[in-house]
């Protein structure tokens, strides 16, 4: 149902905006715990519901806590591992996809012999394993405390620090759902592919990416973040126009292979660079990206669905072209603010150093 759908996705949003600012005031054990919890209680309460208002609460509830712990982990891992936050967040969505690749596999099987109370309670089993290893678990202490208010979380909304690096994520996870959403029916279009021929190949888009944030974990460790984002976005650019181009399956197939490779570093590093920008606030700052990505996610693929009813189908593909091709052009006023920010900090510094001869 399209109110069941509309109420998890308003769940989305709604958790990563206020989780961001909870986990800087309250702490990360808090919120997790909080999420996770919300999550298995939902999971249960599905099973027994039959009306379709008590439904769309329940999705929005499982929305939240889904959204509030994505946030979270993010966050968590990222204060944890200071100097490397944009290698640890690669690493940390490798198993987030693995998740996504296999649990479906999982549930066919799952279903045939249980029906669906059996999916939702093994569900929200896992969940209440990982509950009880959170609350055995020491956290670090809340970032800001009572003394984080909702203007320094506007504050952080407002900084052109936060604002470019948010909108690579905006722009990503809406090329990413774009190509969800649009790719198999592309396929079938303009190379007249089958529909089980088409879902094969799109399979490997996100074995791809895990293989790439993989590779990416490891280049993060030794060189910085912004170069690779360029490559990264470029890559996808290019790649993206070489699937758009294709007249074959094998050849479409590749392109989407290696697109995958391009697109695995993008979102978790500008995650990682959005935390690194803002260290005291970095939950907030992670909430508020997480949310744009959302909102990123049902702006992008909607204009591909309406471009392709205006036009076709191939043009339509320009707006995945695009996308991307917008991600690298903000990748470059990244690196300028990056730049800027050196050339700033270094004439603070000869100035200081000049005071102290004087």
């Amino acid at each position: 149902s399209s109110a069941i759908f509309i109420a998890l996705s308003c769940g989305l949003v709604v958790a990563s905006l206020a989780a961001g600012y909870a986990l800087d005031r309250y702490g990360k054990k808090v919120v997790l715990c909080s999420a996770v919890s919300l999550v298995i209680v939902s999971l249960v309460l599905l099973e027994g519901v039959a009306t379709l208002p008590v439904m769309a609460f329940l999705a929005f509830c499982l929305g939240a806590g889904g959204s509030a712990v994505v946030t979270g982990a993010h966050a968590l891992i990222a204060d944890l591992n200071p100097t490397h936050r944009a290698a640890s967040l690669n690493l940390l969505d490798v198993f987030f996809g693995i998740g996504a690749f296999v649990t479906p596999f999982a549930i066919v099987p799952l279903q045939a012999r249980g029906g669906l109370a059996a999916v939702l309670f093994t569900l929200a089993g896992l969940a209440a394993v990982v509950l009880v290893y959170l609350l055995a678990t020491t956290f670090p202490a809340p970032m800001q405390g009572r003394g984080f208010a909702f203007a320094d979380a506007a504050a952080v909304a407002r900084s052109p620090l936060f604002l470019v690096p948010a909108l690579i994520v905006f722009l990503y996870v809406g090329t990413e759902q774009s190509v969800w959403d649009w790719q198999i029916t592309y396929f079938m279009r303009q190379l007249s592919m089958d529909n089980v021929a088409a879902a094969r190949v799109l399979s490997i888009f996100p074995i791809a990416i895990m293989l790439g944030r993989l590779g990416t974990n490891r280049l993060l460790m030794r060189v910085s973040p912004t170069p690779v984002l360029l490559v990264s976005t470029i890559g996808a650019t290019v790649c993206f126009a070489v699937v758009m181009l294709a007249t074959t399956a094998g050849f479409a197939a590749a392109a989407l292979l290696v697109c995958g490779l391009f697109m695995a570093s993008i979102f978790p590093t500008a995650l990682g660079i959005v935390s690194s920008r803002f260290p005291t606030a970095s939950g907030t700052a992670m909430g508020l990206a997480i949310t744009g990505g959302w909102l990123g996610s049902v702006a992008v693929s909607p204009l591909f669905g309406w471009v392709a009813q205006q036009t076709d189908f191939s043009r339509a593909y320009l707006v995945i072209v695009g996308s991307a091709a917008v991600m690298a052009i903000s990748v470059v006023w990244l690196a300028r603010q990056g730049r800027a920010g050196e050339i700033e900090q270094a004439g603070a510094g000869t100035a200081h150093r000049e005071a102290g001869v004087g």
